[in-house]
Order: structure tokens, then sequence, then C-alpha cells
């Protein structure tokens, strides 16, 4: 399968792609299946993560000592932990609404800042292929399932904008933005997958390595560590968002765009 070539979705814009069948009854039924399917295995995701922090509480002694107890029991699971973190991983990018944050502390909590953020990246990369795969294939219709034809609309001068790669970076480096949705996004427009993959994970890297690092001094009970780490991303993530808000106002402007 060619992905980066020979599609039409890869070069047509987001203006051509987006159509108005998006109310039609069977879209709307595939609308409802995802959201159903996602729905349960959230559910299923947490009722399982409850029971596991519940025995781990117990295991531990003390809820002082879950995280160091957490990061534990999944190593001790060897090879299949590892797997699993990484299916969770991929699973948070592509249906899951389970913040991506929680995802990375864990990873930091059980593999350490390093392993735990490298882990993350291949997890995106994996998840954010997936997306860009099915949706140069199969176009808006697949966007549709997982993100409103309202945001895809609000978003799709940025297909015309001729630094798309440029642009790609900052709006994944900035902390705070809507990363996983925009995925979904850059499906749509020109930019290549191959290419679109290494920019999004070498953008991500710095925030995924500070968030597994706040895990991995959660893990050795360092809390005023962890709190400080967590304090300044949530800081960093409220001047980004303001900071993607001008972005995106600016870009508007020079598309001719109204500014909402």
């Amino acid at each position: 399968m060619n992905n980066d070539n020979n599609n039409e979705v890869d070069n047509a814009p987001c203006e051509d792609i987006i159509g108005s069948d998006s109310s039609r009854p069977d879209n709307l039924k595939r609308k409802r299946i995802v959201t159903i399917v996602s729905l349960v295995i959230t559910i299923a995701l947490l009722v399982w993560f409850t029971v596991f922090i519940t025995e781990t509480i117990k295991q531990a002694g003390g809820v002082n000592l879950v995280a160091a107890e957490f990061g534990k029991r999944i190593n001790e699971a060897g090879f299949w932990g590892l797997l699993a973190a990484l299916g969770v991983q991929v699973l948070q990018v592509v249906v899951s609404p389970i913040p991506g944050q929680v995802v990375e502390i864990a990873m930091g909590t059980c593999y350490g800042t390093v392993g735990g953020a490298l882990l993350c990246l291949l997890g995106s990369a994996i998840g954010a292929y997936l997306i860009m795969v099915f949706v140069k294939k199969f176009g808006v219709k697949v966007v549709e399932l997982f993100v409103s034809t309202e945001e895809i609309n609000k978003m799709k001068f940025i297909n015309s904008e001729k630094k798309l790669e440029r642009l790609t970076f900052i709006l994944f480096v900035l902390p705070g933005t809507p990363k996983d949705p925009l995925i979904f996004f850059f499906g749509l427009t020109k930019i290549k997958t191959s290419t679109f993959i290494v920019i999004q994970t070498l953008a991500r890297a710095p925030a995924m390595f500070a968030t597994t690092l706040g895990g991995k001094l959660l893990a050795d009970q360092n809390y005023l560590g962890a709190i400080i780490v967590f304090a300044v991303m949530l800081v960093l993530a409220a001047i980004g968002m303001v900071i993607y808000n001008k972005i995106m106002s600016s870009v508007k402007s020079r598309k001719g765009e109204k500014i909402d």
C-alpha cells in the first residue's frame, strides 16, 4: 500500500475532501459504532486499572508506595507487560479519551524516564502511522468517526500552508495543543506520512521525557520533585495553548479566513 503517493486524499485540498454527506444515516451509524466500541474499551481499561490499583495498594502497604509497587508489578510481567504498555499507548493515541499524560506518567513509573519516554514515543508513532494510513486511504469519512466536521472545517486552511512541515513541528512541540485530534486532520493534508511521523515524534519528545521524569520521581517517592515537574508542565501547557491560538488566528488571517 502506497500512502504517500498515488492517493487522491493525499493531494486533494481539504475543501474538496469535506463533503456534505456527514449526516447520512450510514455515516451516523458508523460513528455510533466507533463511539460505542471506544466507550467499551475505555470502560474495560478503567475497570482493569481500578482492580489493578486496588490490589497494588494492598500489596504496597500504603498509598504512598503505590507508584513504586505499580512499576514493580508491571516489570515483573516482563515482555508481556512491555507489550501491554505499548498497546495502551497506541490505543490512547487512536481511540481512547484517556489523557496521554496519564499513560506517560505510568510509563515513567514502570520503565524510568528514558525507557518510558522511548516507549511512549514508539507507541505514539505507531498510533499516528495507523491514523495517517487509514485517513489517507479512506479520507474524511474516517476522520468524521473521531473528529466532528465542524472541527475539520475550522482547520482546513492549514492544508494550503506552504511551510506545512514547519507548522506541523510547531503545533506538536507546543505543550497543551490537542495533538491526537490533530493527527486525524493532518492525514487530510498534503504532508507525506513518513515525514509527518518523523516530525511529530521529534516534536513530542521533550514533553514526553518531562512527563515520564515526573512518573519516575513518583516511583522514587520524590513527591516534591514530581510536583515541581508537573507544575512547570501545567504552566507551559497554559502558555502553549495561548501561543497555539495565536498561531491559528495568524495563519487564518493570512489565508483570508474568518477568525472564529
